[in-house]
């Protein structure tokens, strides 16, 4: 059963651009906000990409991130999916599965606005 946890926004705090072994593309975006039962919250949303194939419409990402909760305690979430961009915008669409470092399955469902800078979405718990 999927169960909505919580919506989220949060703002881009930099990007950087590197190269791995295979000679792709490796971005990373950083993202922060406080989001209601996590607190704090903090991580990097990254994708692969050919070097080649700048323009593509849709490919794979994944997020690593980490909560800082009200009560003191620090949390991991680490997910993995796929963004698609909106036809003729610079509008990510971004899902992805993975789990908490509580061992929670979760699944993130959200957005990437150029224009705003802004990641915003919910985030549910699964089976």
């Amino acid at each position: 059963m999927i169960e909505k946890i919580t919506d989220f926004s949060l703002r881009h705090e930099g990007s950087s651009y590197s190269r791995n072994a295979k000679n792709q593309v490796v971005s990373t975006i950083n993202f922060s906000g406080e989001v209601s039962i996590y607190g704090g919250v903090f991580g990097t949303l990254t994708f692969v990409e050919n070097f080649h194939e700048a323009d593509l419409k849709s490919g794979t990402c994944s997020w690593l991130g980490e909560a800082m909760l009200d009560d003191g305690t620090r949390i991991f979430g680490s997910l993995n999916g796929t963004w698609t961009q909106v036809e003729g915008k610079h509008i990510y669409r971004i899902a992805m599965e993975g789990e908490e470092s509580t061992g929670r399955k979760t699944r993130s469902e959200g957005e990437i606005a150029l224009e705003t800078l802004i990641y915003s979405g919910s985030v549910y718990s699964r089976d």
